[in-house]
C-alpha cells in the first residue's frame, strides 16, 4: 500500500489532517503508532483501526500498514485495560 493510501485511511477515519504527518513520522521513526493519552485519542484510534482493518489483508503482519495496524490494536487494548482497572 502506498503512502497516499495510508494517509487516505487516516482521513477517512476522521484523523485531523495536521495529525497525519506526526503519526506517519512516528511510525517511520519508531515503528509503532502514537500513544493513546485521552478519550479523544481512543475514539480516533478506534475509528482508524476499523477503517484500516477493513482494508488490510488479515494475514498481513509484515508490511508497514500491517505493522501499524498491529501496533494500533495493541495501543487500543492497553487503553481499554487501563480504563477497566479504573472502573469499579
Amino acid at each position: 500500500m502506498e503512502e497516499h493510501e495510508f494517509q487516505g485511511m487516516f482521513l477517512e477515519a476522521g484523523m485531523p489532517e495536521d495529525h497525519i504527518d506526526a503519526a506517519l513520522t512516528r511510525f517511520h521513526a519508531y515503528g509503532d503508532s502514537p500513544k493513546i493519552l485521552s478519550r479523544n485519542d481512543y475514539v480516533t484510534a478506534k475509528a482508524i483501526y476499523a477503517v484500516m482493518d477493513a482494508r488490510v489483508d488479515p494475514d498481513d503482519a509484515h508490511s508497514p500498514v500491517g505493522r501499524y495496524l498491529i501496533s494500533l490494536g495493541a495501543r487500543i487494548a492497553d487503553w481499554e485495560d487501563k480504563i477497566a482497572q479504573l472502573t469499579p
